[in-house]
């Protein structure tokens, strides 16, 4: 399987350990997790962005209040 590398300071590390300490996780499976989400977060997004013109057309002539 794939595994990225990074680099982090001392102080970095020892942040980013307790953070995920604080979550119950392990910090390799919190660092996964975020990258994860982080990426669907900004596939979401874009799609939204596509969608959003289209929805907004859409609804143009409809009353005020159900747009």
């Amino acid at each position: 399987m794939p595994k990225i590398s990074v680099e982090l300071s001392e102080e970095e590390l020892a942040r980013v350990n307790e953070h995920a300490q604080s979550l119950g996780v392990s910090t390799r499976s919190w660092a996964k997790q975020l990258l994860i989400n982080d990426a669907e977060k900004a596939r979401f997004l874009a799609a939204a962005r596509t969608a959003l013109p289209t929805a907004l057309e859409a609804v143009k002539d409809a009353p005020e209040g159900m747009r």
